[in-house]
């Protein structure tokens, strides 16, 4: 995948149960950081082995909303 592109392009996030999930701000090591939210955002660290497809328009997740952490 073209991480650079997805970066760049603020790619937006879906997780397996299909709610959306922010968008994707950049990148710390193996994972992706991702911003959810607007006006209170929280930052999340995704591991990329946790990404399932992209499919030039979005990124889609092997996991449900409720298996991500905030930390």
């Amino acid at each position: 995948m073209d991480w650079y592109k997805i970066i760049s392009n603020r790619t937006p996030v879906r997780t397996k149960d299909s709610a959306r999930f922010g968008y994707v701000a950049g990148q710390y090591g193996d994972s992706l950081v991702v911003i959810e939210g607007k006006i209170v955002s929280h930052e999340y660290v995704i591991p990329k082995d946790k990404v399932e497809k992209y499919d030039g328009r979005e990124l889609s997740l092997k996991i449900r909303h409720d298996e991500i952490n905030s930390d």
